[in-house]
């Protein structure tokens, strides 16, 4: 093999030298381009992905902490007697001025210890954490529940809960 001829642009003339490098100057800085804006991309979807986890992170911190503060008063109520657990779970949640209605069961009737509790204008989540610390809170079974639309806000209803120990 000839040292001379090693490398093949050597036969060529000066001008196609000149184009060849310039070409091969020009692939690597698009090569170099390309690289860069693959990794260029890639920072930033990693970006885009840790902000929505931060987003979904926030969302989920506050009803964590409401489980956590559910966890740790569970079974809080549950050695007062049925009528005194519902009135401190409605004061709780902060809906005893919508409180229409709180009185002891009828003494013949074969649920055993128990309250009727009537309330007004009230949305579902109100409904659905009010239900929760009945249970969870209070110790107390719901053996009926009557819900009914309000014509004058049709977001809020009426409840009728009738709860059992």
């Amino acid at each position: 093999m000839e040292l001379e001829r090693f490398f093949i642009w050597q036969d060529w003339p000066a001008e196609k030298q000149k184009l060849f490098f310039a070409a091969l100057v020009a692939a690597w800085a698009l090569v170099l381009f390309m690289i860069w804006s693959g990794l260029h991309e890639s920072q930033l979807s990693a970006g885009r992905v840790a902000m929505q986890s931060k987003q979904n992170y926030s969302k989920t911190v506050p009803l964590v902490e409401q489980l956590k503060a559910g966890e740790s008063s569970r079974g809080a109520l549950v050695d007062r007697e049925p009528m005194t657990a519902a009135q401190q779970v409605i004061r709780d949640l902060g809906l005893d001025t919508r409180l229409t209605s709180l009185r002891p069961l009828q003494a013949g009737s074969n649920t055993g210890q128990g309250v009727q509790v009537i309330l007004e204008a009230l949305n579902l989540p109100e409904i659905v954490f009010l239900m929760r610390d009945f249970n969870v809170r209070g110790g107390l079974r719901v053996s009926t529940f009557t819900i009914n639309h309000r014509l004058d806000t049709p977001d809020l209803a009426d409840v009728q809960i009738i709860l059992v120990r």
